[in-house]
């Protein structure tokens, strides 16, 4: 019990050493507020998106994108052009990024929401905004994730430690910067922000990703599980790491939950 205690006593004070941001991430109406989508259609779209794409339905996916389609392998001109070419432009990472995409997490701009890194954008097309689900279409496919630069705030990772809610976001120039709410909601400027560059490693293994940020008194290591995780397994629900380091203190080791 004592030695919890001083381990959030530890984690307060080290991640409260960062500077302060007035930065603010989208608000729950990004749809509609900023994509000109209703919240309520954009579920609509997800929900049937991932329903058609996980079941593998080509047509019924293919009913979903806005023709004529621009891609980097040639223009798709149709429905039909679509199915015959649907593997190559479905990829396993598009239909990865589709499938494990979390609505909450859609990241919204002016240009529409987008899925993954970028595999996958959707935005309305009606007369007078916010569009319905009806009026939603697929506009742009990129079937492979190499070289995708994730835009300006989008969301690389969240997690929660110790009720803390943890962001890692993209600065747009493959460059990302750490954000951090003290009351576990990302509502209003965060408490503690630590801009970019960041130190960026990925596992060819499994493609696990970890961050490290550091200011002029501390240094964050943040992370997905790694890929030998199964071997030594972290509590339960547990999506990440963690570790908070100063000059002459401990390492603080905290697991990131979702």
């Amino acid at each position: 019990m004592r030695a919890a205690l001083v381990t959030s006593v530890m984690m307060a004070a080290l991640l409260a050493s960062a500077t302060r941001s007035g930065a603010q991430l989208a608000d729950p109406q990004r749809f509609d507020r900023v994509a000109g989508i209703s919240a309520e259609g954009a579920r609509g779209f997800y929900q049937l998106l991932r329903g058609v794409v996980g079941r593998g339905e080509k047509a019924e996916v293919c009913a979903l994108v806005a023709y004529p389609l621009a891609h980097a392998d040639g223009n798709v001109a149709s429905a039909a052009d679509c199915v015959a070419r649907y593997d190559a432009l479905f990829t396993v990472d598009v239909r990865r990024a589709v499938g494990k995409a979390a609505f909450d997490d859609l990241f919204v701009n002016q240009r529409g929401m987008m899925f993954g890194m970028g595999e996958l954008w959707v935005a309305g097309r009606c007369a007078t905004p916010p569009c319905g689900q009806a009026d939603l279409r697929i506009i742009a496919i990129n079937s492979r994730a190499d070289g995708l630069v994730p835009p300006a705030e989008k969301v690389l990772m969240s997690c929660r430690a110790m009720g803390q809610l943890l962001h890692v976001v993209a600065d747009g120039r493959n460059g990302s910067g750490l954000r951090l709410w003290r009351n576990g909601r990302a509502e209003g400027p965060p408490t503690v922000t630590v801009p970019a560059p960041a130190e960026t490693l990925k596992d060819p293994l499994c493609g696990a990703r970890e961050w490290t940020f550091a200011d002029e008194t501390t240094r964050y290591q943040i992370g997905d599980l790694s890929c030998d995780a199964h071997l030594n397994p972290p509590p339960m629900g547990s999506v990440g790491e963690l570790v908070v380091r100063r000059a002459n203190m401990d390492d603080v080791r905290i697991w990131c939950t979702p």
